[in-house]
């Protein structure tokens, strides 16, 4: 990638772009800016931000987080373009787009690539191609040209769970094992609501013959992309008796399956429910907290 240049990258998920920009920190010294639809919690668990510049992308008001508006992250762009050099990323395109229109996001971009070219700056804005038209998928990227920086990453992933999974299912005389049907490394394909924020699914189980720290972890991130707080269950990844560790999964398992049975119905009803209310059950659903009150509250309706 030049400097002075916007790129888009097709992303199926951040579980690969936040390592990916870890990687970046390590090898070249360099500024970095990041617009991120994750809250900074979340951020740590894959980055140090004490080595970069980061901002969430929220309605809500608190620290660390910016409104959605593309005045303010064109505003904070462009303040640095004049100085020193380094990295700039922006995720939540499709966010952007759902909330302002195709036109002025697209202005957008052509504002910032006019402030871009004479800098020392890469941009990329990490996209899903399949979330936008295809004609004006095409506008874009002659603004901001696919950069491909991430396929063969996501490539090296796959391969590296389907030996990790074959390694784990092969007994001792050697002979591999294919038929263990709830894997989760799985690539879940996760529909989001208008905001940007995905919809919990329901997840296959996961058994107790099979388990062991890899699958979970790879559980838990699965989890965390549909934005589950389940913090509860991470103790587990620590635990060396597996009977134990998968006792306390299938607690929060359950936990989960009723998040996912709770939201279904909150959707159901959310033509009779105010916008304050639908985004405050959403949360708490989100953190399994107050599962019962939301049934009730949900039965009550």
């Amino acid at each position: 990638m030049e400097q002075g240049r916007l790129y888009t990258a097709e992303l199926s998920d951040n579980t690969v772009l936040y390592p990916w920009l870890d990687k970046q920190l390590e090898v070249s010294q360099q500024q970095v800016l990041l617009f991120s639809r994750q809250p900074h919690k979340r951020l740590l668990e894959y980055i140090d931000l004490a080595k970069i510049e980061s901002y969430w992308l929220s309605e809500r008001i608190t620290a660390g987080a910016i409104s959605p508006s593309l005045e303010k992250i064109a505003h904070i762009i462009t303040s640095k373009l004049p100085n020193d050099h380094g990295l700039i990323i922006v995720e939540g395109l499709e966010w952007l787009v759902s909330l302002h229109g195709e036109d002025a996001v697209l202005a957008f971009i052509r504002r910032i690539r006019d402030e871009t070219y004479k800098s020392s700056w890469k941009i990329i804005f990490p996209i899903n191609c399949l979330v936008f038209d295809s004609v004006w998928l095409a506008r874009l990227r002659r603004e901001a040209p696919d950069a491909d920086i991430f396929s063969s990453i996501e490539d090296d992933r796959i391969e590296m769970n389907e030996e990790n999974v074959d390694k784990q299912n092969e007994p001792s005389d050697g002979i591999k094992i294919h038929n263990f049907q709830q894997m989760p490394g799985e690539d879940i394909q996760l529909d989001t609501r208008e905001d940007g924020s995905p919809k919990l699914v329901m997840l296959t189980r996961l058994p107790r013959n099979g388990f062991s720290n890899s699958i979970l972890t790879r559980r838990i991130l699965q989890w965390r992309r549909m934005g589950l707080d389940v913090s509860e269950v991470e103790p587990a990844l620590k635990i060396l008796d597996e009977k134990v560790a998968h006792q306390l999964y299938s607690s929060v398992e359950e936990k989960v399956r009723r998040a996912v049975e709770l939201e279904n119905h909150l959707e159901a009803r959310s033509d009779n429910i105010s916008a304050t209310e639908l985004a405050t059950a959403r949360f708490r659903i989100r953190q399994l907290t107050g599962l019962d009150e939301i049934e009730n509250w949900l039965l009550s309706l």
